[in-house]
């Protein structure tokens, strides 16, 4: 039997990504490529119906079977190309296509016009993924200057291991841990909450020491944080096409 929350891993996300991109993202999780394979033909399985008819007198009866194929939609493929610069930079590497960016653990989010994505660690064991979503040809040395994200159209996003547990008070938890956090640092900001498909979160709107934007949704065991020079519409869009199948089964 395929694993259940492959199956519905692919199932949500072969709608927007490439086969061997899936495969090679699931592939760095541990999943084999006969789990792989077998989750994809529980998909792709047409689903007929047998319709049998019988008929009467001294000829018997006549079996009629009618396969009622599926018809499968077109599908807007990624395509794949690299991303002009920002591939070369040490330790990191580009999003392999445009239309979307798989992370390490599964998630999935979907590029702007003209955007790219390039994936690092923020440590040396790999336990926090670092994403900086930019324009095509932006030069990724400049990631580091959080004041630079505004005018570079820069989206950056953090992915670790969640410090408040996903229940009824986790959103509250959270909130208390990065109002505590801002007010040391002196600095000021509105907060509200924030829906992502069936996802929670926050997204707190900075004045000082400089105007920024942040969102932190909440996974089943992960944090998602995204950081971004202004609430514009690329910021939005980003964030609002997060999925985590692991997190909203």
């Amino acid at each position: 039997m395929p694993r259940a929350e492959i199956v519905g891993y692919l199932r949500e996300n072969l709608k927007e990504f490439p086969e061997d991109a899936l495969r090679q993202q699931l592939a760095l999780d541990g999943v084999t490529d006969e789990e792989f394979d077998a989750a994809l033909k529980e998909i792709k399985q047409p689903q007929s119906t047998k319709i049998k008819a019988r008929a009467s007198g001294a000829l018997g009866r006549l079996l009629m079977f009618v396969g009622l194929g599926s018809v499968i939609g077109a599908v807007a493929l990624a395509i794949f190309q690299k991303p002009h610069g920002a591939g070369d930079a040490a330790g990191s590497r580009a999003a392999p296509f445009e239309a979307g960016f798989v992370g390490r653990s599964g998630y999935v989010v979907r590029l702007p016009d003209g955007y790219t994505a390039v994936q690092s660690s923020k440590d040396a064991a790999k336990m926090i993924d670092l994403v900086h979503f930019c324009k095509i040809g932006t030069d990724p040395t400049l990631f580091l200057d959080e004041g630079l994200f505004g005018q570079l159209g820069i989206v950056r996003l953090e992915v670790r291991q969640s410090p408040v547990p996903n229940d009824l008070h986790g959103l509250e938890r959270l909130a208390e841990m990065i109002t505590s956090r801002a007010l040391q640092r002196g600095e000021t900001f509105t907060m509200k909450n924030l829906k992502i498909s069936s996802l929670r979160g926050l997204q707190l709107t900075y004045d000082v020491p400089f105007p920024r934007v942040e969102a932190y949704i909440l996974g089943r065991e992960v944090l998602y944080s995204f950081t971004a020079g202004q609430d514009d519409e690329t910021y939005r869009s980003l964030v609002q096409s997060l999925r985590d199948s692991r997190s909203e089964i």
